[in-house]
């Protein structure tokens, strides 16, 4: 039995992981449109940002939200 619950241990992170992995995925290409509309009218006083770093850095915000909320 105790060796079977070290195996479980090891196998779990590595399905989270590709789970997370494809949340991420999702949440940055849904990302990349309002981005891209971010980069062509900033805001005003807001600097302009590429519009991949801001998917990027959107996708690094939320994934672990959802994560946190299961």
């Amino acid at each position: 039995m105790h060796a079977r619950s070290q195996h479980l241990a090891h196998a779990r992170p590595r399905s989270q992981g590709f789970e997370y992995a494809l949340y991420f995925a999702l949440v940055f290409a849904i990302s990349l449109i309002p981005a891209a509309a971010r980069m062509v009218l900033p805001r005003r006083g807001q600097p302009r940002r590429f519009f991949v770093t801001d998917a990027w850095s959107r996708a690094g915000e939320v994934t672990p939200k959802i994560f946190s909320a299961l």
